[in-house]
């Protein structure tokens, strides 16, 4: 029996295009692609394209990304990732505060990994987020939501002169929160851990900070950083599976840093859907997963 799919998702992404690729090859999948940054929604006639649907997969790049899991609730529409879980992993703010109650209800089996302390702020009254900051750098200074690319950023703040820069660069977000993390020092590179249903994968490269600390690069391209792979293990396996668990995620992705002199993880960021840059042939076994999961469920 032919299962009628949905993917959402950029089409000229790297791995997203040999996904694609591949879900048309097989018989048993109707694949209907949807690009959020072309294919825009006939809102009068939207209940056309969920008609007998049986399953939703969104990459989010934009709003309409989001749109179309809203429709899909509203339209009860199978999704791999539901609105809920999409909406906190977009939030940095609202996956801070799942990812510590994930921690603290874990603690006896998780106490190898922490979460950096972290802030909100606002940069319209300069002076007074200036006097805020001062005691607590360096810190980190991240974008509120993370699926949107172009308004996405980290900016390291080690001099209070800095924060000039910053607001010199993002003059439209000095009206809205930031999301702040404290900086941890560490080794200078980045764990970045790829989960697809049970499989795990684990791709280390150089953190684009210490890259910046070390060249003074206003422009790291992270696309070209070299990765290689490096061991999962048990900790991190167990963390796979209460995160997944958790927050109701089934392919997603997370960056780890080691701190200098202490054997332990921070958990920096996380992504519901992230690029799997790095992992040979990772399409065949994405594929492979939503094939599974389509015709389980």
């Amino acid at each position: 029996m032919t299962k009628k799919l949905i993917f959402s998702a950029v089409k000229d992404h790297e791995v997203i295009k040999k996904v694609i690729k591949n879900l048309r090859n097989e018989y048993e999948i109707s694949l209907k692609l949807h690009d959020p940054t072309e294919d825009f929604l006939d809102l009068e006639k939207i209940s056309d394209l969920f008609e007998d649907i049986d399953l939703l997969i969104v990459k989010v790049r934009s709003e309409c990304s989001i749109d179309l899991l809203h429709l899909a609730k509203l339209y009860k529409i199978p999704t791999l990732h539901d609105i809920d879980t999409v909406l906190m992993c977009k939030n940095k703010i609202a996956l801070d505060f799942a990812i510590r109650k994930v921690l603290k209800e874990n603690s006896d089996v998780l106490n190898n990994f922490l979460v950096p302390k972290s802030w909100t702020h606002s940069l319209k009254n300069i002076n007074k987020f200036k006097e805020w900051a001062l005691p607590k750098l360096p810190i980190v200074i991240k974008s509120h939501y993370q699926h949107d690319k172009y308004n996405r950023f980290n900016f390291l703040v080690q001099k209070i002169g800095e924060v000039e820069k910053f607001c010199e660069r993002y003059k439209i977000f000095l009206f809205y929160d930031v999301y702040i993390q404290e900086f941890i020092e560490c080794d200078g590179m980045e764990y970045k851990i790829y989960v697809i249903g049970d499989k795990i994968y684990g791709i280390e490269r150089e953190n684009p900070i210490y890259i910046y600390l070390r060249d003074k690069s206003e422009d790291i391209d992270v696309e070209k950083l070299k990765r290689k792979q490096f061991e999962i293990s048990d900790d991190i396996r167990i963390l796979v599976e209460i995160l997944s668990k958790e927050l109701n995620l089934k392919i997603f992705g997370f960056d780890l840093i080691k701190p200098i002199n202490l054997e332990k993880y921070y958990i920096i960021d996380l992504n519901d859907f992230p690029s799997f840059k790095g992992i040979q042939n990772v399409e065949n076994t994405i594929v492979a997963y939503i094939k599974n999961y389509l015709f389980k469920n």
